[in-house]
């Protein structure tokens, strides 16, 4: 009997450990905000009176609301093209986030047709497209809110966007 307790105790210890080691290689979710500052200068086609597509390429920095952790003072580049017409904005592109490491997390970008949107606003959302290095297999999702101050020198673009962001690891 005692035999049989000894070894119901170890096995019993090897499985807590063991599961143990299998729970800490599973996904992990982070959730973080922060917000991003960028410059850009588009180019604008006129379709006519009322609508006009525009193209732009913007480049920035991520600053995280704790001042520290994943994608802090990251390097941002966004890719987009913009529809602006009598019905209101249609944005869609790619942002890519490089870290310190040069690794980096693309996501897909889409404005949010939105009532009653702040003058000077764009809310939009976000789903993680691709990802290199440590980032290979990483999903996640973003909402964002884009505020536009006055732009200088004339021709340019300024962008001060606030993002929540939340994304889950691959497993290893």
């Amino acid at each position: 009997m005692k035999r049989f307790t000894m070894i119901a105790a170890t096995w019993l210890v090897i499985t807590i450990i063991w599961g143990g080691v299998v729970f800490a290689q599973g996904a992990k979710e982070l959730q973080f905000s922060g917000t991003h500052y960028y410059g850009h200068t588009p180019k604008v086609f006129k379709l006519d009176q009322d609508q006009m597509i525009i193209q732009f390429e913007t480049l920035g920095v991520r600053v995280n609301d704790s001042g520290e952790g994943l994608f802090h003072e990251a390097s941002v580049q966004i890719v987009g093209i913009v529809y602006r017409g009598k019905d209101g904005n249609r944005l869609r592109g790619f942002e890519t986030w490089a870290d310190k490491d040069g690794d980096k997390l693309v996501w897909e970008i889409m404005e949010k047709k939105v009532e009653n949107s702040p003058p000077g606003t764009s809310p939009g959302t976000a789903k993680v497209f691709s990802g290199t290095g440590k980032y290979v297999g990483m999903q996640g999702t973003m909402d964002w809110v884009l505020r536009y101050p006055k732009p200088f020198p004339e021709g340019t673009g300024r962008g001060i966007c606030r993002e929540v962001v939340k994304i889950v690891s691959p497993q290893k």
